[in-house]
């Protein structure tokens, strides 16, 4: 009797969290953002990204930060279940010209958002010699585009 009861605890601790509504939660598979479906997504961006993102955004500005969400970095078309990235209504980056912001900002998105991203979404990091690695332009679009 022991061992079935022990069993059954076990089974119960390792299967998917009930979520609101009684339903369950699946278990997202251990693998790169980019091989998740779309509900998967919206899934990992809940359980990953907001809450490992909340904090950082809400460190550097709590007033301005203090809602943070979806639409924080997706815009009001989260509101729709829309999620394109580069999201076109962030600040449009100049490299050549970045004057327009504080340099604070820049060093926060530079040495924290994007490597925290990276880090969530399993990519390398944009630089000169990996240009393929997740960087600004994954989210932001360049000036006049």
């Amino acid at each position: 009797m022991k061992f079935s009861l022990s069993l059954c605890v076990a089974l119960a601790a390792c299967s998917s969290p009930p979520s609101a509504g009684g339903k369950t939660t699946p278990v997202l598979p251990d693998v790169a953002f980019d091989s998740l479906d779309h509900d998967q997504r919206i899934q990992f961006m809940k359980e990953q990204v907001v809450p490992t993102m909340t904090p950082l955004f809400q460190k550097h500005d709590a007033d301005k930060y203090r809602t943070f969400g979806c639409k924080t970095c997706h815009g009001e078309a989260a509101d729709k279940g829309e999620f394109h990235m580069p999201n076109d209504k962030l600040p449009k980056l100049n490299f050549q010209d970045m004057s327009k912001f504080k340099p604070a900002d820049i060093e926060w998105m530079k040495n924290d958002v994007k490597p925290a991203m990276a880090k969530l979404l399993r990519e390398s990091e944009f630089s000169p010699e990996n240009p393929q690695g997740f960087g600004c332009l994954h989210c932001h679009t360049a000036e006049g585009k």
